[in-house]
């Protein structure tokens, strides 16, 4: 057992060693998923997300993603960018109920407005409007999740023998933005540590200084293009036929994301197939708790999304765990 562990270990540590900065801060199993199991589940949380509106299950999801995000170790990040979505959501709480003119529960009725014709707000518009803003935030919870289990050197491995032009394009695409941010936030450091304050000066004088940011931003970045090039002439890419090595190996951690995955799938699709999770906004809202067979459809597919993070805390709890799968 203590070989097996410490061979696990190795491979571990080898597999971080390709990973990006971020997944080095975690040391969960989920940043060691096979690409494939990753992408898995990814897709399949996003198939979930697109086809039901169950406010319990939006509400559920969101909770799986929290404690998903919290596994991976960038729970501080992800509050940080709900700071910025809030708003947005509660924008499409508040816009919704005001253009839409179906639902039979009126709570509130006001004035005639040109155009427009009389002005009131149902329930089932505001339960709506509250549903889509959850949805928002899953969809958006999604993405952390994405970027935590799977790298774009992990998406170029797993489809490079299949498209790999069109892979090579997302993946650089994929580092762009993160790459772009990194730089931007180290130029602006030196600039101030120069004495440029971004916050101080007209309104002109400000927009040179942020002017001069960009011009820096946009020679840093060509000059990142021109050594890319450069790492992959001198490694010859595009010279003969293309050869490539496997780094992660398909292990019992990876069968078990991906069947939680799958079984996620599969009790939505069945759910959806009887109607039992094609929950009804208009023109009356829908019994919230619904029958016996919703429930368990429901708390099948949360259980299955799951699976990632109860591996997760068992490694942490039960070390001989982490050897074993």
């Amino acid at each position: 057992m203590g070989g097996a562990a410490a061979t696990e270990t190795m491979t571990d540590a080898a597999q971080r060693r390709n990973q990006p900065i971020h997944v080095l801060e975690s040391a969960s199993i989920l940043t060691t998923l096979h690409p494939a199991a990753a992408l898995t589940y990814a897709v399949s949380l996003l198939f979930l997300l697109m086809f039901i509106d169950h406010p319990l299950f939006l509400a559920g999801a969101l909770a799986v993603q929290a404690v998903t995000i919290a596994a991976l170790g960038r729970w501080a990040k992800w509050n940080e960018a709900m700071g910025f979505a809030l708003p947005m959501s509660t924008l499409i709480l508040l816009i919704n109920p005001l253009l839409v003119r179906s639902g039979e529960t009126v709570l509130w009725s006001g004035p005639t407005i040109p155009l427009l014709g009389p002005l009131f707000i149902t329930m089932e518009a505001v339960a709506y409007g509250a549903a889509m803003a959850l949805k928002l935030l899953n969809v958006l919870s999604l993405f952390f999740i994405y970027s935590g289990m799977l790298s774009p050197d992990d998406l170029l491995h797993l489809f490079s023998r299949v498209a790999f032009r069109s892979t090579m394009v997302i993946s650089l695409a994929t580092r762009l933005f993160p790459t772009m941010r990194r730089r931007l936030e180290q130029i602006r450091q030196i600039q101030e540590m120069r004495g440029v304050r971004f916050d101080e000066g007209t309104i002109g004088e400000r927009v040179g200084k942020y002017a001069g940011l960009v011009e820096a931003l946009l020679l840093a970045s060509l000059e990142d293009s021109w050594e890319t090039a450069e790492a992959m002439e001198a490694r010859a890419f595009g010279v003969g036929p293309r050869t490539s090595h496997r780094r992660k190996r398909w292990r019992r951690r990876d069968s078990l994301c991906m069947g939680g995955a799958i079984l996620s799938l599969a009790a939505a699709v069945a759910g959806a197939w009887e109607g039992m999770l094609l929950y009804a906004y208009y023109p009356a809202l829908a019994p919230l708790h619904g029958d016996v067979k919703t429930l368990t459809a429901l708390a099948s597919i949360l259980a299955g999304l799951l699976v990632p993070v109860i591996l997760h805390w068992g490694c942490r709890k039960w070390t001989f765990i982490r050897s074993a799968i």
